[in-house]
């Protein structure tokens, strides 16, 4: 039993035991009532220090809230509400239980990390809430037979297929994995051991915690030794940028590839000359020539003075998704949304045109690979 697992089977007992709220009772009452007054409640639980300082996520979910509500959704405005989990397990409990003993509220748009998404997902699957999910690519979360639960972002299976075909192209057939002890670490650690394998390639060694100069200069050495071609990092940051910083010096030159995890819009500031060459795999491409994505990014530039961010991108179109959906269905009921979202064949975002399977895992979004080439993003197709 992993550690996932473990921490959903806590939340699942908690559930029928801290309150009699929490009850098959408490998805009938929101099905008749959320949406009911004047405004449709969404909450978007995040870290918000993190999420501000490093990402555009409430930017682009801000800018999707004044597109929606300039004209309304069935005579409605959507009202946000944004409470910080500070990326603590606890606190997000602690608010998952607010937001679903509210009935009011449709949906949720979060938790931001894998390690209390996806056990706090049971919250809101147990209080019958449309639960969006824009960051978490771990395939676990859609491995519960959740009916509220839809991953808006690719999962790490095919993310680590788009990393391993790049390695290959580069002539890397002995690779290097290492990763934080994390659900996102070691999930998309395995993904891409078992798509490398797959592909005949190698994996010579997998390291985590690798906390002092001597452990990395020993690991590095051993590296060597096997005649190793690059390293896939597991990692988010700010540990892939003291990560990166650190082997940089110990191997100025060693080919670096990331997943996700390290894509946020202050990297390359963060880490200067030694984000050089390091390619990371994202889901959004700034020369999307689509009018929806155009549209979308000049304006956020005028507002914020710069580029919107893969982050941005997703907190627009989770915000658009539900409103979407609602006003398809002309209905704010979860049950009555949910159903929608995985019949429907497809809906028009700004990052492309998106569906879900019958278990809420996205389909249809490209990923991209970018490289840090003379201090900038240069995309690799």
């Amino acid at each position: 039993m992993n550690r996932i697992t473990k921490i959903l089977l806590i939340c699942l007992f908690l559930l029928s035991t801290i309150t009699g709220c929490f009850s098959a009772d408490l998805a009938k009452q929101r099905a008749k009532q959320a949406g009911k007054g004047a405004s449709i409640m969404i909450g978007v639980p995040v870290p918000r220090e993190f999420t501000e300082k490093n990402t555009g996520f409430l930017k682009g979910l801000t800018l999707a809230l004044e597109d929606i509500n300039a004209k309304g959704i069935n005579g409605k405005k959507i009202q946000l509400e944004i409470a910080d989990d500070q990326a603590v397990f606890k606190d997000a409990v602690d608010i998952a239980q607010k937001f679903s003993q509210n009935t009011r509220m449709t949906a949720v748009i979060g938790h931001w990390y894998s390690d209390i998404c996806i056990p706090v997902a049971a919250i809101y699957e147990k209080a019958g809430m449309l639960d969006i999910v824009p960051t978490v690519s771990n395939p676990e979360l859609t491995e519960n037979n959740f009916r509220y639960v839809f991953q808006n972002i690719p999962s790490d299976k095919k993310v680590a297929e788009k990393l391993c075909r790049y390695a290959l192209q580069q002539g890397y057939k002995k690779l290097v994995i290492y990763y934080e002890d994390s659900s996102y670490g070691r999930n998309l650690a395995d993904a891409f051991e078992r798509e490398a394998e797959a592909k005949d390639m190698k994996v010579i060694d997998r390291s985590s915690g690798l906390v002092s100069d001597v452990d990395l200069k020993k690991a590095h050495d051993k590296w060597q030794a096997l005649d190793f071609d690059a390293v896939f990092l597991a990692l988010n940051m700010p540990e892939g940028a003291l990560f990166i910083k650190e082997i940089r010096k110990v191997n100025p030159s060693i080919p670096i590839l990331s997943g996700d995890g390290l894509d946020v819009h202050e990297f390359i500031g963060t880490l200067g000359k030694d984000s050089e060459g390091v390619v990371i795999a994202t889901i959004s491409n700034p020369h999307n020539e689509k009018p929806e994505f155009k549209k979308f990014a000049n304006r956020y530039k005028q507002r914020y003075g710069e580029e919107p961010d893969v982050w941005a991108v997703q907190g627009y179109d989770s915000l658009q998704l539900i409103a979407q959906a609602i006003e398809q269905t002309d209905s704010c009921s979860p049950a009555v949304l949910a159903a929608y979202l995985r019949d429907m064949e497809s809906m028009k975002l700004i990052s492309g045109d998106i569906s879900f399977n019958e278990d809420g895992e996205i389909q249809g979004r490209e990923i991209y690979m970018k490289k840090v080439v003379k201090g900038t993003f240069e995309y690799l197709d």
